[in-house]
């Protein structure tokens, strides 16, 4: 979509081929939310009274059994399409019990031999020099609940990027979809101090503007927006205002920025790639170009009416998020594996090597060095 001449285009795939690719929330490797034949067979079956839990937990068991035994082929052939060297995965998203998700991403990890839970940046580049992928555990829910040691349990289950809040308020502070901006609680500022000692990423995206910046204020270490938008482009629910955007520079922090279409722009201007380049670039001229990255947060499609219905309904119901289409997508962005294209955007948009390289991963993993080591 990009029309580049072949020079460019190989270049392009080089830079996507060479660089340390990573998507700083890949909700499209979410459990439950990729779909063998045999998994849409099984949605087929469940009636309409069945509750979304009980079928999306199914629907990651399912699928973990069939990555695991080999019969779900398609699993490794879309992450190796996208590029994608290392993937945070929100572990306890879409399937709320925590533990069962932790336990199948473990055992996918355990299980093949292409796949590496990263828990370091030692790991993601041991595993970019063998040719396999990594993975990091991340929360966006509050996992925690009012029990400081928690964090100490999920950091020794692999856990090394959380957020604060999703959206609404918990025991930690008030999220950004909130009627009040009430920021951390006494609680939350505990928190901050616990994941700092235990060298935790924290990630502030959904949280309220209070909460932000209460964080940065505590904080000993870079802080990030895992997956964000900018309010001076395309104001949503979700995006972020200039300031924010400044007090994370100020930081030595990072902004990666998601391809949800209803975040990019409105639907009558057809979400694209460009729209997302556009983000960048804005984040880019107020950050800096070394403290942006990308985090998709999308790319992966509920594959049958009743379930887009279901998590449309829930978004908006609990999470106050109405701009979520979940049967849409950006121009550009049809599936997950279509990342490369990303590459491409920033080669048309005339970066050179050395700023894609930062862009796709570079400068994630600068700030996850100097956080988790």
């Amino acid at each position: 979509m990009f029309r580049l001449s072949q020079q460019d285009e190989e270049r392009a795939r080089r830079l996507h081929k060479e660089s340390i690719v990573a998507d700083t929330l890949a909700h499209a490797l979410y459990s439950g939310c990729v779909f063998s034949q045999n998994m849409l067979k099984r949605l087929d079956e469940f009636s309409k009274d069945v509750s979304t839990q009980v079928i999306l937990d199914e629907m990651a068991r399912m699928e973990t059994q069939e990555v695991v035994g080999g019969s779900f082929k398609e699993y490794k052939e879309r992450w190796e399409a996208s590029g994608v060297d290392v993937a945070s995965v929100s572990v306890g998203q879409v399937t709320p019990n925590v533990l069962l998700d932790i336990a199948l991403w473990t055992r996918k990890c355990d299980s093949l031999d292409w796949l590496v839970k990263a828990t370091s940046v030692k790991d993601i580049k041991q595993a970019k020099k063998e040719g396999k992928r990594a993975v990091i555990f991340s929360f966006q829910h509050n996992h925690i609940g009012d029990d400081l040691d928690n964090v100490d349990f999920f950091h020794n289950l692999g856990v090394r990027i959380m957020e604060l809040t999703c959206q609404v308020r918990n025991s930690i502070g008030d999220g950004q979809g909130e009627r009040t901006d009430c920021g951390l609680s006494a609680f939350g500022t505990r928190v901050v101090k616990r994941m700092n000692e235990l060298r935790i990423l924290i990630d502030l995206t959904h949280s309220g503007h209070k909460t932000m910046m209460d964080t940065i204020e505590i904080s000993t270490k870079p802080v990030i927006l895992s997956h964000a938008t900018c309010s001076a482009v395309y104001k949503s629910s979700r995006s972020s205002t200039d300031d924010e955007l400044k007090a994370l520079a100020q930081n030595n922090g990072l902004c990666s920025i998601n391809l949800v279409p209803g975040f990019l722009t409105s639907k009558n201007n057809q979400p694209s790639l460009d729209h997302f380049l556009d983000h960048l670039e804005h984040a880019i001229e107020i950050m800096g170009i070394d403290k942006v990255g990308i985090g998709t947060d999308w790319g992966s499609h509920f594959k049958t009416q009743d379930l887009v219905d279901r998590w449309n309904e829930r978004m908006t119901s609990i999470y106050m998020i109405p701009e979520l289409d979940y049967g849409d997508f950006p121009e550009g962005f049809e599936d997950w594996s279509d990342c490369p294209n990303i590459t491409c955007g920033l080669v048309s948009r005339k970066y050179s090597d050395k700023e894609i390289e930062g862009i796709l991963g570079g400068n994630f993993l600068r700030v996850f060095k100097q956080v988790v080591g």
